[in-house]
């Protein structure tokens, strides 16, 4: 009579497959958990902004650097994140960030400006890192589920950012007098999570890891900038609007608090525009048309913003200007997967990418706020955002071709070879 049970050439496959499930499983669990630590440290200082300016008795000066600073350590170490990945991974990497992340949040806690600057510094290397490395990672892990996969990443980093804008200044009392408190509960207790749960991630490393081998000729590749220079024009116009949308309602007649709301309106919304992507992306050839939806929803929330009637045109901006900025960022780093060939290239492209991008961005709010507190103001600004959207909507009419980065241009018919 046959036996019911299986032998053991049977059953080890289908353990070794049952296993690599659990491992794959718990890999997108920890990267929800990591994910919810890119944004939640740097969106909750701002928004705990005027108690921290008057708690530790900031100058203009310490006020402005401590809001630029996030955005140029985005852009630095996104730039050491390839070099960083070569040497050691990037589970390596992300499990080492995670600590200095976790220090920079504790350091945070001893209550000074030095506490203060020095905390941001370590905490915002760590996201800057984490963020050059984890393109690479889904690239290698997940490529065949590449596009849910990253917009995953980006939607989770919204609601962080979210989240921790509306948590903080309710955590932080009435006059803001607990904003150390409310710091330490929004960014400490995630931090540590995430570190215990990217243990398993680390030790599936150890067993099977290696170094990657990342090209040197990026940098000379077409493509590449294309995808760098629509997430560059992306972030400019992203952190234009993060930075002065409320200012802008308040001079165009709403209240403060009512300007808060239409920014608060603005981030959710962000999250439809980031799950519509792969929706977009599994119907398309490629990519161009997403692009091109990107670009003209973004002009159109600027027009609205400094043109329509402002009781009208603020929520109007809030819906389309959400679901530009919101699939902007989702497509713009899911571009970083798909141009890229395998993940060793992912890792060089994303440093790339967002390096140079992020460097971009900084002048968003930086000639943002020069033109708008000059007689020029918001018929110049939106000129200048028009501008760049259009250089957004070309270069996304480059990078969305469906092509891969260091690979040769298909000749025309008729071309010789």
């Amino acid at each position: 009579m046959a036996s019911r049970t299986r032998t053991p050439a049977t059953a080890a496959p289908a353990l070794d497959e049952s296993a690599s499930r659990r491992r794959v499983w718990w890999l997108l669990a920890a990267l929800v958990v990591v994910s919810l630590n890119l944004r939640a440290p740097i969106s909750a200082v701002s928004a705990l902004l005027t108690p921290i300016v008057s708690g530790l008795g900031l100058s203009g000066l310490g006020q402005t650097v401590l809001t630029v600073l996030p955005t140029v350590c985005l852009a630095v170490f996104a730039f050491t994140g390839p070099a960083l990945v070569r040497r050691m991974g990037e589970e390596l990497l992300v499990a080492t960030c995670l600590i200095v992340l976790l220090a920079g949040d504790l350091v945070r806690m001893v209550p000074s400006q030095a506490g203060l600057f020095l905390g941001t510094l370590l905490a915002v290397a760590a996201i800057g890192a984490i963020n050059g490395a984890v393109p690479g990672l889904i690239k290698r892990r997940f490529s065949n589920r590449l596009a849910p996969v990253m917009t995953l990443y980006t939607t989770v980093l919204t609601l962080g950012a979210a989240g921790a804008s509306a948590l903080a200044p309710r955590l932080s009392g009435n006059q803001g007098t607990h904003w150390l408190a409310s710091l330490a509960w929004i960014t400490v207790p995630v931090a540590l999570v995430a570190c215990v749960a990217w243990l398993p991630v680390l030790r599936q490393r150890a067993a099977g890891g290696r170094r990657a081998r990342i090209p040197a000729t990026l940098w000379r590749d077409g493509l590449a900038w294309q995808v760098t220079a629509f997430f560059g024009f992306m972030g400019l116009s992203f952190y234009f609007v993060l930075g002065w949308l409320p200012t802008i309602c308040h001079q165009r007649g709403m209240t403060l608090a009512e300007g808060g709301l239409v920014q608060a309106v603005t981030s959710l919304v962000q999250v439809a525009g980031s799950l519509a992507v792969p929706v977009l992306i599994r119907r398309l050839p490629d990519q161009r048309s997403v692009a091109v939806v990107v670009g003209v929803l973004n002009a159109g929330g600027l027009t609205a913003l400094v043109l329509a009637p402002i009781s009208v045109g603020a929520w109007i901006a809030a819906m389309l200007l959400g679901l530009s900025q919101g699939a902007g960022f989702a497509l713009a780093l899911t571009l970083i997967g798909l141009r890229a060939k395998d993940a060793d290239t992912a890792v060089g492209l994303s440093g790339m990418v967002q390096g140079v991008g992020y460097l971009i961005a900084i002048l968003g709010p930086l000639v943002g706020g020069m033109l708008l507190t000059t007689r020029a103001g918001l018929p110049a600004a939106l000129v200048l955002l028009l501008a760049v959207t259009a250089g957004e909507l070309i270069a996304g009419l480059g990078a969305g071709r469906n092509r891969h980065v260091l690979e040769p241009a298909v000749p025309r018919p008729g071309t010789p070879r």
